[in-house]
């Protein structure tokens, strides 16, 4: 039974939005500034007017103007994609609805000092399928988010250099809902064999489960240097720190009809005592076996694990070829190796470790910054992100592949306070191969469970208003 319960607790810390759809690399998510999304996220080096900086290069506040800046915004994201089954010959499509991402940003600057405080989401995912998709027992409708709240200070150390750093306290959690698999349950009687030994097919569902943990918090910080060697080239860095969450939820599981009625001279009836020469309906056996009774391995439990958000390093240039014209380049380095494996410790279940195998990944960030006037900007830019899950891990929850992306986006000014950003992002996903099932207890993930090619692509518009004052 531990496979079950295992199952949830793996794709719900594996699991594909954030706030969103997926995104970038592994699940992380970068769109928090229209202004920076519409130049394709190039925002290390050359800050923009929006407070923005306390995420992309906390010390980017220490250049801007004195006063206050407030900033509100939201990045919907709307995904596309399905599975193509070599077996069926099957489509199965993706059914996330466009989902909202909200950012928030608030400074002060003053002389060579600035303060800030910032909310957004770097890390998070999720997916949603029909609950007749192959994949269901993988997961069917999940969700991960980790809520970062930033308070951040920046100083500006000369003409040429400024530092800053920013406090990051992480809020995460996690939903998942999947199918569980008769067939690879452990059998009472001989806990040595499963039940599709003993005649049930593979993908028998006969229950749901549900795995809900939140509130797991954990702290990390966001260190930034900006340099301006000659008046117009910037140079930024940044290291976002990697954050430890450690979570603790609840499994919960509710039988339902499979339907399934097994032959005469079946060898389940067999194994189990029961009358050989007789059709045996599964559902009322289920019910009789007590596995959702309290104590049971399918009874509601607690489940406990963790997961590392990983540490992230970009380093950019902004070139102002002119007054009016500015071009930008980003490189970021995402450690998504240590997502080697989880670990995961139930109530009433063994404990299990399971294989992931994350690399670490690059991104490779261009864009431009055209002021048409005083009082209008227009943006474009490309993305390139590699993705981190190996051949042997691309599953349903997070089906992810390396990206080509392409962005516009506008600014506008209102006078000599308000200013609104527009953005405007398509993110096109590698064709992947991947599976829609677990290996077996004990065996390790291979490619030669792939069995279907994975398809993702993504519209993004974004919105941000800000006041300065």
């Amino acid at each position: 039974m531990r496979r079950t319960i295992v199952g949830l607790a793996v794709a719900a810390l594996g699991a594909a939005a954030t706030p969103g759809a997926l995104q970038a690399q592994g699940f992380q998510v970068n769109e928090h500034g229209t202004c920076v999304m519409g130049r394709a996220g190039t925002g290390v080096a050359s800050p923009c007017a929006d407070a923005s900086s306390i995420f992309f290069n906390p010390a980017g506040l220490a250049v801007t103007p004195d006063g206050w800046t407030i900033s509100a915004g939201v990045t919907v994201i709307a995904a596309y994609g399905g599975f193509d089954d070599d077996v069926t010959g099957l489509t199965d499509d993706l059914q996330n609805n466009p989902i909202p991402v909200p950012h928030f940003y608030g400074q002060y600057a003053k002389d060579k000092w600035a303060v800030g405080l910032g909310a957004f989401v770097p890390y998070g995912l999720g997916t949603k399928w029909e609950n007749t998709f192959e994949g269901r027992f993988n997961g069917f409708d999940n969700d991960l988010r980790s809520i970062y709240i930033q308070p951040t200070a920046a100083y500006q150390v000369n003409d040429w250099l400024s530092l800053g750093a920013g406090l990051d306290i992480v809020i995460g959690s996690i939903e998942l809902n999947q199918y569980t698999d008769f067939s690879t349950q452990a059998v009472p009687t001989d806990p040595s064999l499963m039940f599709g030994n003993l005649g049930i097919p593979y993908h028998t569902q006969f229950a749901t489960g549900q795995l809900h943990a939140s509130n797991a918090t954990g702290f990390g910080g966001n260190f930034g240097v900006w340099v301006q060697p000659i008046p117009q080239i910037e140079i930024g860095a940044r290291y976002l720190t990697r954050v430890k969450l450690d979570y603790e939820g609840t499994a919960t599981f509710e039988q339902v009809e499979s339907g399934v009625i097994l032959p005469p001279q079946n060898p389940l009836s067999i194994a189990l005592g029961l009358d050989p020469t007789q059709p045996l309906p599964l559902d009322p056996l289920i019910a009789s076996l007590g596995l959702f009774q309290p104590g049971a391995p399918l009874s509601e439990q607690t489940v406990t694990t963790s997961i590392t958000m990983p540490d992230q390093f970009t380093i950019g240039v902004a070139w102002q070829v002119n007054p009016r014209w500015k071009v930008l380049a980003d490189y970021q380095w995402v450690h998504w190796g240590l997502f080697q494996r989880i670990e995961a410790d139930f109530e009433f279940a063994p404990d299990l470790s399971l294989e992931e195998n994350y690399s670490n990944t690059s991104a490779i960030r261009l864009g431009v910054d055209w002021m048409t006037s005083e009082m209008v900007s227009l943006r474009g830019g490309y993305l390139y992100h590699q993705g981190a899950a190996p051949a042997e891990t691309v599953t349903p929850l997070l089906p992810e592949g390396d990206r080509n992306e392409f962005t516009v986006g506008a600014g506008f000014r209102f006078g000599e306070h308000w200013m609104l950003d527009l953005a405007y992002q398509f993110i096109n996903q590698d064709k992947r191969r991947g599976r829609v099932r677990e290996p077996f207890p004990g065996d390790e993930p291979t490619v030669e469970l792939n069995s279907g090619l994975y398809t993702f692509n993504a519209h993004l518009l974004a919105a941000t208003i800000a006041v300065n004052f």
